[in-house]
């Protein structure tokens, strides 16, 4: 089933990039927000107020219940091993791939400070929850607050860059075939963290990320580094061998990037999203971009609804817990699609939707908000 940008289901498959003939892509019947006479303000008021509450006992359940999952993989994994079945190591990698994924978004709220009002315990859940994946707490934070300050700006929002038709043509070879390959959705994330070709390398404290940064956040990005290649030793050590690590962590961590990949990039793409620049951006346009996406089977309440309620979390990044997400979507959702600003796909099989999108879409999909410049 597909959603519209009106919420209204219809007996289609999700939007392709391009559409296929008679098909509209998400989003392109929806309202230009800036021709609505709609303010951040009034979108706040339509969501219940216990949805801003930071319920630090319930975060910290979500913490313990991802980590309990995961730490079941070291008792399946020597079975899995023993068995030599290459569908059994698939199972185990997308089992615990997913996951690590799930515990990714436990540490995310850390990083909006929406796990706790305590600052200390976010940073130090945060680590608990990022050091595993080979996720620099510190730096990702700082990157990805910029994502949310700049949301669907041209050039100021590179979590998953918005490149024009033309600068992608001068890309060097391999980055243009790498971003264009199916290799992009489980390689990009390690690489955007570790290479830095775009915000800057995240283990790098004199990378171009902490260009003009304290010296304070400097050192939190050194702390956090060292967080990630501790954690990275202790593995080795407990595996005992490289190859080991590889099998029994490694297919998992590739997994883990695919579902990170996919769900951010699915957050914001599609043949409709309307991109801006210094002329004509603003917060809430750039919010109003973002696609709530449901996957079904389950999948949507095991990862935190970071999906299914992500445009709530773009408007309120800072206020509103993962957890009271779909209480407030549920609220957001009715009254943004009345003023014909809500986008919303409900997916029959997400995974072939996904690399539909992906794959003609890729990071040169979107139209400029301002036709004049559909050209450049």
């Amino acid at each position: 089933h597909r959603v519209s940008a009106w919420g209204q289901l219809t007996r289609r498959r999700a939007s392709m990039c391009p559409p296929r003939q008679n098909e509209t892509p998400v989003g392109a019947n929806t309202v230009d927000p800036a021709s609505t006479p709609l303010t951040l303000q009034d979108i706040r008021k339509v969501i219940p107020q216990e949805c801003f509450v930071k319920d630090t006992a319930r975060s910290l359940w979500y913490l313990v219940r991802d980590l309990a999952i995961l730490a079941t993989a070291p008792v399946v994994y020597p079975y899995v091993a023993a068995s030599g079945n290459p569908l059994l190591y698939l199972a185990y990698w997308n089992v615990y791939g997913f996951f690590m994924w799930a515990l990714f978004v436990v540490g995310h709220d850390c990083g909006h400070t929406t796990f706790s009002p305590n600052k200390v315990l976010n940073d130090i859940v945060g680590h608990i929850s990022h050091a595993p994946l080979l996720v620099p707490f510190y730096p990702w934070a700082m990157s990805h607050r910029r994502h949310h300050m700049y949301h669907n700006h041209q050039k100021k929002d590179a979590s998953h860059p918005w490149f024009a038709k033309q600068s992608m043509k001068k890309m060097p070879a391999f980055t243009k075939a790498f971003l264009n390959s199916p290799f992009a959705p489980f390689l990009a994330f390690p690489v955007y963290l570790f290479e830095g070709s775009f915000d800057g390398a995240h283990i790098n404290p004199l990378s171009k990320l902490y260009r003009g940064s304290s010296l304070r956040a400097k050192i939190e990005c050194a702390v956090s580094s060292v967080t990630v290649f501790a954690f990275l030793a202790a593995i080795r050590v407990a595996c005992g061998t490289w190859s080991t690590v590889a099998m029994a962590y490694g297919g998992c961590y590739y997994c883990f990037s695919f579902w990170l990949f996919m769900v951010t990039y699915f957050q914001h793409h599609d043949h409709g999203t309307l991109v801006y620049d210094d002329s004509d951006w603003s917060y809430l346009k750039g919010a109003l971009e973002t696609i709530d996406r449901v996957y079904g089977f389950g999948l949507d309440h095991w990862q935190h609804n970071i999906s299914d309620g992500h445009v709530v979390h773009h408007l309120f990044y800072t206020q509103v817990p993962h957890y009271h997400l779909s209480k407030a979507t549920a609220s957001v959702g009715p009254f943004l699609k009345q003023k014909g600003v809500y986008k919303k796909v409900v997916h029959e099989n997400f995974l072939k939707d996904f690399w539909s999108t992906f794959m003609t879409c890729n990071f040169t999909g979107w139209k400029w908000a301002n036709p004049e410049k559909q050209n450049n």
